[in-house]
């Protein structure tokens, strides 16, 4: 952010010299500040573009932990907690028990759960 500041008041300054320069001074000079200023300009431009980037990926990383409908994960307590696999359990399965696998989708913490 510090970045941006700091492009953004050279571009400014580099403006006020240009209305300076253009009163009084030399074409040549003025022609060169304005090549300073469409440079600074660019760079502003190209920093805010990686800053809207990055700010529409982590919305959507938000997103994507807040709108999650699975169980709270006992490691990160997120909604993200969900089932991979569902079987008859080894030894109780004769009775109908299963076992059941779970995995995080945010921090990967896998975890076993048997079901009557």
């Amino acid at each position: 952010m510090a970045d941006i500041i700091r492009t953004v008041s050279t571009a400014i300054s580099l403006a006020t010299r240009l209305r300076e320069i253009g009163k009084s001074i030399e074409d040549a000079e003025f022609k060169n500040v304005l090549a300073e200023l469409s440079l600074e300009l660019a760079d502003a431009k190209l920093k805010i573009a990686d800053l809207i980037s990055e700010n529409t990926a982590l919305k959507g990383k938000l997103e994507e932990v807040t709108s999650a409908t699975g169980e709270r994960c006992p490691k990160c307590s997120n909604r993200t907690f969900q089932i991979i696999a569902t079987r008859p359990h080894r030894t109780l399965g004769r009775l109908g028990t299963k076992e059941r696998d779970y995995e995080c989708s945010s921090c990967h913490f896998k975890e076993s759960k048997l079901i009557n």
